[in-house]
């Protein structure tokens, strides 16, 4: 039985209490197989939730930025927003509605799927949501060439500023905090243009 299990055991025995689960997501985080570290970190997570107290609450941060480094959309969606007002949310409050399209663009980023189409209501949030994955791919590669456009070029810009917004607007958005190694190098207002470097 390796350590985490061993944790696992005494935690299942006794409870949680924070400096077990501050050592499980340690070696969490360098656990290198994919499956057993999301799992793990799922459990991490789930076990913090039943703690309640502020140091718990950082834990639970803290899982939702590892996912979301791990390449899981859902997590970096919700850790993208971590330091927003509850108000000023776009994806919390919209989860149980867009969460089967962020599993379909999970699908897309993973190389599940080759095309995704999709068809949904006006106002539903597609487009931000669709935002919200382009910085995700911008983050997870950023020497690939990623293209958003729209209808017109109003709407195109409008998605350059906002896309440009979650990546510099360090306030509102944990984008620089779960992708440190990524800089902005160049961005042009006039082409519409954002250039990342790792």
């Amino acid at each position: 039985m390796d350590i985490k299990q061993r944790i696992k055991k005494i935690i299942e025995r006794n409870g949680a209490d924070m400096e077990k689960l501050n050592d499980l997501f340690s070696m969490v985080c360098h656990c290198t197989d994919k499956v057993a570290r999301r799992e793990w970190l799922l459990y991490v997570r789930s076990e913090a939730r039943t703690l309640r107290n502020a140091d718990a609450y950082e834990l639970i941060r803290k899982t939702y930025v590892l996912g979301a480094q791990d390449g899981n959309f859902d997590d970096y969606c919700i850790a993208l927003e971590w330091y927003r007002s509850p108000e000023k949310r776009f994806y919390l409050p919209r989860r149980s509605v867009l969460k089967p399209l962020v599993d379909d663009l999970q699908d897309l980023f993973d190389g599940n799927l080759d095309f995704l189409g999709v068809s949904l209501p006006p106002r539903v949030g597609k487009s931000t949501l669709c935002i919200f994955f382009m910085t995700f791919i911008m983050g997870h590669r950023p020497a690939a060439a990623s293209v958003m456009s729209g209808h017109s070029d109003k709407l195109t810009d409008g998605f350059y500023r906002e896309l440009l917004s979650i990546i510099t607007d360090d306030t509102q958005y944990a984008w620089k905090e779960i992708f440190p190694g990524v800089k902005l190098v160049d961005n042009s207002a006039k082409n519409e243009t954002i250039d990342l470097e790792r």
